[in-house]
């Protein structure tokens, strides 16, 4: 009997200690996610965000969770800007950086997006930056900085939609491409890629301000049953450094004509 309670009692210990443990990391660290929130604010002092959502996950067989703080500018809701907090509410400073000046990029293609898609800038850009220059220089440097002190160490990527007019052509598509490359051929990178859908002017006017609901990579889907898949353009252009059958470099990109290996079909 002695041996039995010997037992039970390490079982049932050993089960509410897990389901202690459960309830600390899946239920109490959720519920104080402002404490994260409020870590990812600090930092972000320097603009005017506005906190989306703040989600806690903690990996199997790791002994500490993380925070994702999602935010966005004030005056651009389509521009997702994150932030990666410890369970000890502490930012990590790499991923704070690379979100930065991911923004930071974001807002330097800003200038050319007016010009090809003027009044409507539905678009994103995922930058790579190495690891010794995360370590290298400190969150308040800027972006277009480091480019220029390092020349062909960073890469770009370029996702954008844009709208065009009723009789918009594939030339005009391969023009527009070719623009977007003399804009990275300006920035000295590494490596540099883009995707450009084409949709009827009139469809995203149709979508009044639901289109800020969607981001571009939603607009991208290639699902039959999307709205966006369907209205699109059956063209877009497709280019990427890295990969592919016609893989190439910026600097061989020297005339619009040049552009169709990129110019793909639905």
């Amino acid at each position: 009997m002695k041996a039995f309670l010997v037992v039970f009692i390490s079982v049932f210990g050993l089960i509410a200690a897990i389901f202690i443990a459960v309830l600390w990391d899946y239920i109490y660290y959720p519920i104080i996610g402002f404490k994260a929130e409020h870590a990812a604010v600090v930092y972000m002092k320097s603009e005017d965000f506005l906190i989306e959502s703040v989600a806690y996950s903690k990996q199997f067989g790791e002994d500490k969770g993380k925070y994702l703080v999602t935010a966005h500018p004030a005056t651009r809701p389509q521009l997702k800007f994150y932030v990666s907090v410890s369970q000890d509410f502490k930012v990590d400073e790499h991923s704070f950086k690379e979100s930065k000046w991911r923004y930071d990029t974001i807002k330097e293609y800003a200038p050319l997006i007016s010009q090809l898609s003027p009044g409507f800038d539905c678009y994103a850009v995922n930058i790579n930056i190495p690891k010794e220059l995360l370590d290298k220089f400190s969150a308040e440097t800027q972006y277009k900085d480091i480019r220029k002190l390092h020349e062909h160490a960073t890469e770009e990527y370029l996702f954008m939609g844009m709208a065009v007019d009723p009789y918009f052509t594939e030339q005009r598509a391969l023009e527009y491409g070719y623009l977007v490359t003399e804009f990275m051929k300006q920035r000295a990178l590494k490596d540099a890629s883009m995707e450009i859908i084409f949709y009827p002017k009139s469809f995203i006017e149709s979508l009044g301000n639901d289109i800020r609901k969607n981001d571009v990579f939603t607009m991208q889907s290639d699902t039959m049953n999307s709205k966006f898949y369907r209205e699109a353009l059956p063209f877009k252009i497709q280019f990427d450094t890295r990969t592919g059958k016609t893989k190439t470099t910026l600097d061989l990109i020297k005339s619009p004509e040049d552009m169709k290996p990129f110019l793909t079909k639905k």
